[in-house]
């Protein structure tokens, strides 16, 4: 039974991971449609930039600073979980 359990476990961790993917794709939309709005003239066509929180967490935009923390928050959750039932990096979908 406690196997069945840990495996609703991570299945639950590679959700919140999820969701932390898409606050973050969220973020960087409404950076780039506003504040950033004239960053992507300062790259090429086909040319990759990793974003990451930091670049976010200075932004005035009040929307953009909520998000910033509800990923935060998330990111928080989803290591703790993993933590309190010993659930690897390797066990779960962190890519």
């Amino acid at each position: 039974m406690e196997s069945i359990y840990r495996e609703k476990v991570i299945k639950a961790v590679n959700h919140l991971i999820e969701a932390r993917e898409i606050i973050f794709g969220q973020i960087l939309n409404l950076a780039m449609s506003n504040e950033y709005k004239d960053l992507h003239e300062a790259f090429e066509e086909g040319e990759a930039f990793t974003f990451h929180l930091r670049h976010f967490e200075k932004m005035e935009d009040l929307n953009v600073q909520k998000m910033v923390e509800l990923c935060r928050k998330t990111e928080e959750v989803t290591f703790s979980i993993m933590n309190l039932n010993g659930i690897n990096d390797n066990e779960v979908n962190l890519d």
